[in-house]
């Protein structure tokens, strides 16, 4: 009986995973949270989006950040929902119209995954991880504005 109850949580995870990848997300594991997060993998602006269906602060920094990317072409926009795919997930960022590589917690514990994507983080949200595109990454818990976003991007502010 154990031996049962454990093959149908596998394939639950795996069916997940499988789900997650068809919907257009990538099902997030320890090691590609630990690349993704690696300032030495993003050679242009890059904004990694730590969120969850349930924040509304988190929506509010998506919005910001899909205008930003949509004017300025150099900088690019990734998307962790911080739980596991579902019709949620995905229709809250359609709606908002994010653009961007969207990946979703996978089958790892959500805690290694967490760690991974930035040990200091406690899980709070929402949280941003900033890279410049020279290897600097700067991280930020709660709702930023355009002009901090800038600033951690290593950009030029507007005034």
């Amino acid at each position: 009986m154990k031996r049962l109850v454990l093959i149908s949580l596998l394939l639950a995870c795996v069916a997940s995973a499988a789900s997650a990848i068809a919907a257009g997300f990538v099902a997030l594991d320890r090691k590609s949270a630990r690349t993704l997060t690696d300032g030495a993998t993003h050679a242009a602006p890059t904004i990694v989006a730590l969120w969850s269906t349930d924040c509304p602060h988190c929506k509010k920094n998506l919005g910001l950040f899909a205008d930003m990317v949509k004017a300025d072409p150099r900088l690019r926009l990734i998307t962790v929902a911080v739980e596991p795919l579902s019709a949620e997930v995905a229709t809250s960022l359609d709606r908002i119209r994010v653009p961007g590589m969207r990946y979703v917690y996978g089958s790892d514990a959500p805690e290694a995954i967490a760690f991974a994507l930035d040990p200091k983080w406690r899980g709070e949200l929402p949280r941003t991880l900033f890279f410049d595109g020279h290897g600097k990454r700067v991280a930020i818990s709660g709702a930023v504005d355009s002009a901090s976003t800038r600033k951690s991007l290593g950009l030029a502010v507007n005034r």
